[in-house]
Parts: structure tokens; C-alpha cells; sequence
């Protein structure tokens, strides 16, 4: 049984909602990707509703919806989610209103914290609950207050636990990275995290759309689609951020996505399925096959990059399922049609 799905048409036309990361898949830092725009003005005639989801909790929905308008890319401050509103839903559902909340974070995590109805703090021993989301001016001194709420009993909701955030200057420290040194000090984690891969958030975006099918849009596997796969709906890896095709044929079950693509105008592609043929250990997709012979992978055929990936992504998931493969040491797929995608 493959785990790849195949679209007989337009992706997006099978799922009336589609849940999507910004960086690595609408845009790239402050770069639009170059396909989003044309992909986004096409949701609407596929009766498929967009929402932009996000572990960024330093701006506000507005402040996000303008900057990608600005990109040529369509959206509207309703179509945003962020981790902030998800930790204000939190520590509301907990705390109730008039709730006493330690914000320590962007404005906007504050602003959503204050819209749900709870108080905002800067007392430690008296907050009942924590909002913690990291920025850059973040001190010791704010650190320090965090971990004395947390140790008071206070209900400590993170916005995320992303170890980096990308800049220009490449990786540096993210939320996660700080929150470390909180859980030192308290020998343990946040109570709660609101952003992926963890559930808050995309209960959050599928309440949007009461009973809708849904499918999830990223470029980490280890946050956007193993988000996806613990929420049960269903995922598309695209290749436009962090991952690669290579990275991929070595992913975990629980970070194997639905669908793979090139970038977010995948929603707007069929998929062909790959095919799996029992009798000699084949998947076929497209032009290609690929076929385990001992413990190598070899690719034969032709036709389009993408339907290569998708019969070794396959196969080497099931192989590995397998007692005695491991595809991050195996060796790489092999054969002259392979050559040309692994310099991809």
C-alpha cells in the first residue's frame, strides 16, 4: 500500500481548505516565492479557502495580511492564524476571563492575549498563567521572571519551540533555543506550545471550517507535516524552504507527507499515484520505476523529475519499514536516469 496519493486534477480541488506555512512556501525571508501569487488567486475558483499558518508569533494577522499583499500575493487578515492567537485561545480555555497573564513577547502576542479577555501582567508571583513567545530585545531579566511565574504554579503556554529562525545571516537562535534556558532553571518544558508540530494550532485552523477536508502546505517535515500527520489530515511537501528531494527519501512514518511538489503551485497540479507492484518490489509513477535489489535502490525511465522522486520516495519509505534497511546509510539510489536527479 503506497503512502502517496495521487490527484486525478488540481489538488486543491479535492480539499476545501488548505492550511499553509508562509516561509519556505508562500514566500522565502522577504522574498515571495515566484508561483504564490498566481497560486493563490487560483484557490477561490477551486473552492478551496486558504489559511496562512504560522509559528511566528511577532506580528499581528493585519501586520501579516499586509505584507504579503504587498508581495502581490492575496490575503486578508481573517486567512491568518498565528501561534500568539493560539496561546491567547489557550490561556483563555484555562484560565477564563480577567485571567492574570505574564506576556513575555512581541506586542502582538500581547494585543491577543488582551482580546481574549485576559489581563496582562508584569508581576510574576501574582500571573496565573505565561505567554511566552521570543524577540529579539528579550533579556535575562525576562527570562528570569518566566521561570519564577512557571515555578509559582503559573500555566506556561509557549508559542512554539522552533530551535532556529532563519535570518540573512542564516540560522540563529530561536523560541525554543531560549525556552531551553527556562527549562533548565525549572527541569522541565512549557505546559502547553501552541504552534506546529503540536495540535493547538491546527485545531485552531480547522475550527475555521467546521467539518471541512483540509490538507497542510510545507517545507519542514519535522513541523508542518508531522503536524499534519499527528492532526490526521492530510500533507504536501514542498522544496521550495528546507527540505529536498534527498532529504525526503530518509523521512521518519511520522514525517512522510501525502504529496510531494516543486513549490505551492503543486495545489494546482495533478498528482499522478505511484504504483506499487508486489512481485518484484516496484513502484511505478509516470515514466519511472524504481526497484529494490538487495539493499540498493535503482531508478530506470523517464518523463518528469518530480514522478522519479515520488517512485524512490516511496520506495525507499517502504524499504525501510522493512528489518535491515536503513535509507541514511544505504546507498543512494543508483543508474543513469538517478544521476540526474541527485544533482537536483
Amino acid at each position: 500500500m503506497t503512502r502517496l496519493k495521487g490527484a486525478p486534477e488540481a489538488l486543491a480541488g479535492a480539499y476545501d481548505q488548505a492550511l499553509l506555512d508562509l516561509d519556505g512556501v508562500v514566500y522565502l525571508l522577504s522574498q515571495p516565492i515566484p508561483e504564490a501569487a498566481a497560486t493563490l488567486a487560483a484557490l477561490p475558483g477551486l473552492d478551496c479557502d486558504p489559511v496562512f499558518v504560522t509559528n511566528n508569533a511577532s506580528r499581528s494577522p493585519e501586520v501579516v495580511a499586509e505584507a504579503l499583499r504587498v508581495m502581490d500575493i492575496p490575503a486578508e487578515e481573517s486567512q491568518v492564524l498565528t501561534s500568539a492567537q493560539v496561546v491567547a485561545e489557550i490561556l483563555r480555555e484555562r484560565l477564563g476571563e480577567g485571567g492574570l497573564v505574564l506576556v513575555a513577547g512581541s506586542e502582538a502576542l500581547r494585543a491577543a492575549v488582551e482580546s481574549q479577555g485576559l489581563v496582562a501582567t508584569t508581576d510574576p508571583k501574582a500571573a496565573q498563567g505565561i505567554g511566552y513567545g521570543m524577540i529579539p530585545s528579550m533579556t535575562w531579566r525576562d527570562l528570569a521572571d518566566l521561570t519564577i511565574a512557571a515555578r509559582n504554579g503559573a500555566l506556561w503556554v509557549a508559542t512554539n519551540l522552533d530551535a532556529t529562525l532563519p535570518t540573512p545571516d542564516g540560522p540563529l537562535p530561536g523560541t525554543g533555543a531560549l525556552a531551553g534556558a527556562i527549562s533548565t532553571a525549572l527541569g522541565r518544558g512549557p505546559d502547553v506550545v501552541a504552534g506546529k508540530p503540536e495540535p493547538g494550532i491546527y485545531r485552531s485552523a480547522l475550527a475555521r471550517k467546521p467539518g471541512a477536508r483540509a490538507v497542510m502546505v510545507g517545507d519542514r517535515p519535522d513541523s508542518d507535516i508531522e503536524g499534519a500527520n499527528r492532526a490526521g489530515i492530510d500533507s504536501l511537501l514542498v522544496f521550495t524552504g528546507v527540505a529536498t528531494p534527498r532529504l525526503a527519501l530518509a523521512l521518519p512514518p511520522e514525517q512522510r507527507p501525502t504529496y510531494l511538489g516543486w513549490s505551492l503551485a503543486a495545489l494546482t497540479e495533478p498528482h499522478p499515484e505511484p504504483d506499487w507492484n508486489d512481485a518484484v518490489d516496484r513502484i511505478e509513477c509516470g515514466g519511472w520505476s524504481a526497484t529494490l535489489e538487495g539493499k540498493e535502490i535503482r531508478l530506470r525511465g523517464e518523463g518528469a523529475d518530480l514522478d522519479a522522486w515520488r517512485a524512490l520516495c516511496e520506495l525507499s519509505w517502504a524499504a525501510a519499514d522493512m528489518a535491515g534497511y536503513d535509507p541514511a546509510t544505504a546507498p543512494v539510489p543508483e543508474g543513469a536516469a538517478a544521476e540526474k536527479l541527485l544533482s537536483l
